[in-house]
């Protein structure tokens, strides 16, 4: 295993080498030569970093359902941990899967990373997977620079993305955690999430993220909501699309506090419309 353990080189040399696009890849493909061992899912322990993020509920279920019919063939990448557990690196969405279902003969390979090299595959391994969690991004980059001095443009090179990118995603944590948790199971989107983080107030936090919810807005529409807050000289306008048969209903609502009284009133109407049909 030593011949694959990164070595211990200053920060420099390390964001060179987990910036390259193939760092996972390459990570996985060393890792057919190592011994597989098999533990149950309860030998897992989550990791330290990433725990706070959750993760939807449909993506396990499908994971789960996977793993009932087709098993478990691609090994986990996990490290140690006390008490005679491993802490989960790479494959953290099919150990969940697992534990839900109690698996009992999950694949693992034990690497010898060290906390530094963990956060690195960990942002690696988000930046190659189109699906990633951005609460666990943040979790991760507020790491990197609290406890290793990373700065954003160090970042910035392994993530291939802007400083103010960077930015966007330590935003995040400042949110309520209601918030957080919808923004880690895909219930909130990472755009709306970008534009909730302008907002001081908690109250009205909560308040635009529920209307984001009720009224389905775009990202640009809860932009404009969320900076209607803070002007209050800008008014609150919602163009709703309801369509019945071939016909279209375009309410506009001007007064924000009128938004959900119309709301429901649209849906009654709408209701008792389709029970003469």
């Amino acid at each position: 295993m030593s011949e694959q353990k990164f070595l211990k080189n200053d920060l420099k040399t390390l964001v060179e080498k987990f910036s390259k696009d193939d760092v996972i890849t390459s990570i996985e493909k060393n890792y057919q030569k190592d011994k597989v061992i098999f533990v149950h899912a309860n030998d897992i322990v989550d990791n330290k970093t990433i725990k706070p993020a959750k993760v939807d509920t449909k993506t396990i279920e499908n994971i789960e359902k996977s793993i009932v019919n087709h098993g478990l063939y691609n090994p986990l990448i996990v490290r140690k941990a006390k008490n005679n557990k491993y802490e989960i690196i790479i494959g953290r969405k099919r150990w969940i899967a697992c534990k839900k279902i109690n698996f009992s003969n999950i694949p693992i390979i034990v690497s010898e990373y060290d906390d530094q090299e963990t956060l690195l595959i960990l942002l690696c391994d988000s930046r190659e997977n189109k699906n990633f969690n951005p609460i666990e991004v943040a979790l991760i980059i507020n790491e990197l620079k609290t406890k290793f001095n990373y700065k954003n443009n160090d970042i910035c090179e392994i993530l291939h993305q802007s400083p103010s990118q960077i930015s966007n995603y330590l935003s995040l944590l400042s949110l309520p955690k209601s918030i957080i948790q919808k923004v880690s199971t895909n219930r909130l989107s990472f755009g709306h999430a970008k534009a909730l983080t302008h907002l001081k107030s908690e109250k009205d936090v909560i308040t635009v993220a529920k209307k984001i919810d009720d009224f389905r807005l775009s990202v640009r529409e809860a932009e404009d909501l969320v900076y209607s807050l803070k002007d209050k000289n800008i008014k609150y306008t919602k163009n709703y699309v309801l369509k019945q048969k071939d016909n279209t209903i375009i309410v506009q609502i001007n007064k924000k506090e009128d938004s959900d009284k119309i709301y429901r009133k649209i849906n009654e109407l709408l209701k008792n419309s389709f029970k003469k049909l």
